[in-house]
């Protein structure tokens, strides 16, 4: 019996389904049912019965899926532990980034990291936030921020604020933006984040809102991506009030006002059963002093 097939065992369990529960775990819909098959020849038992939206549990399963997520907690804690053996915290944590990591005050964090645990080394992923929560819960990453709420009741959440967004285009397009209904933001191109984000939720919703059909849509994985396009005067997107503030006083950009601004949660992920862990209880501790909460 490996790890690999019991993380996968509790991939299905928690996603019901083999397609999905491979996007968590990193592996093709044929790995993820030979994973399952070997666990279930090795064990002895049926975990699962097809059922027309997918897989369930059986009963067999029901029971030993909740020994599984204890076996993977306690392989966690066993590495947590190994590498902190001699007294210093060692080892890597990987963290994923939902937007720059200059507002996400990762240089601050690297510093305190340096200066309190020196031999601990940090992986980090920018994603969508939607990827970050996914990334945690299949064990793949360890914690992360994201601009959502956090819906799992294995992962714990720490608010740290509740930034603004806004409508914004380039400079010259001030006086238009100013006057302009629905109708008229029809007639633009628009940069519109990838699935799994919560800009484009709150994207989608704004152009249902306001019966907003755009031209032409341009997809980006990430904000920065959308930044040099809306300057540009190519699109319009959606950006964060401290970067749209930056670009009026600048005179780069111009805000929509007919959409106004809108808050976006930001927090900060980990599973609760790593809370404990050594180098993740740092980490818990300095994201709380540099953020204040």
């Amino acid at each position: 019996m490996e790890l690999y097939q019991l993380r996968t065992f509790v991939a299905v369990a928690e996603e019901g389904n083999f397609t999905r529960a491979g996007q968590r775990v990193h592996a093709s819909q044929p790995a993820v049912s030979a994973h399952i098959k070997a666990l279930e020849e090795e064990l002895g038992v049926r975990l699962f019965d097809r059922v027309a939206r997918g897989v369930e549990l059986t009963h067999a399963g029901s029971e030993l899926v909740h020994d599984a997520i204890e076996v993977l907690a306690a392989a966690n804690t066993l590495e947590a532990r190994a590498v902190t053996l001699g007294g210093a915290v060692t080892g890597q944590i990987s963290l994923g980034l939902c937007a720059d990591p200059e507002y996400l005050k990762v240089s601050d964090l690297l510093n305190q990291i340096g200066e309190r645990f020196p031999r601990l080394n940090l992986k980090l992923t920018q994603s969508p936030s939607g990827v970050i929560l996914n990334e945690i819960r299949a064990r793949n990453m360890d914690a992360g921020f994201i601009f959502s709420g956090n819906p799992y009741g294995e992962l714990d959440t720490i608010k740290l604020a509740d930034p603004f967004y806004c409508v914004m285009g380039a400079a010259h397009m001030k006086k238009d933006l100013a006057k302009a209904g629905p109708e008229e933001l029809s007639t633009y191109t628009w940069v519109v984040a990838t699935s799994n984000s919560p800009l484009r939720e709150l994207q989608v919703k704004l152009f249902s809102e306001y019966g907003i059909v755009p031209a032409q849509i341009i997809s980006v994985n990430s904000e920065e991506l959308m930044r040099p396009l809306v300057v540009e005067g190519k699109a319009l997107g959606v950006m964060r009030d401290d970067e749209a503030d930056r670009l009026l006083v600048s005179h780069q950009g111009a805000e929509c006002p007919l959409l106004g601004r809108h808050s976006l949660e930001m927090n900060f992920v980990y599973r609760k059963k790593q809370a404990d862990d050594p180098s993740m209880s740092m980490l818990i501790d300095i994201v709380r002093k540099e953020w204040g909460v």
